[in-house]
């Protein structure tokens, strides 16, 4: 929950929800503005930081799966 009032607030990020699965399982759900927002998304301390102390907290290897969104926002969302 760290990340995502920090991350909200970085320039182009349109979307950036935690969710939690029914069986404990935590996912990101994030959606920039361009692939140079997100690269200094990643970049930042806070993000490098959490993700160098993730390992200690997680049974497996994070996943991470990258797309181009094909459907539009509806009028006056973003």
């Amino acid at each position: 929950m760290d990340l995502v009032e920090p991350s909200r607030g970085h320039e182009g990020s349109l979307q950036y929800h935690l969710h939690e699965q029914e069986d404990g399982r935590f996912f990101l759900y994030e959606v920039w503005r361009s692939r140079e927002d997100l690269d200094r998304h990643n970049a930042t301390r806070l993000l490098r930081t959490t993700l160098s102390e993730l390992p200690e907290h997680l049974e497996g290897a994070p996943e991470s799966y990258f797309g181009a969104m094909r459907s539009p926002y509806p009028s006056g969302a973003a």
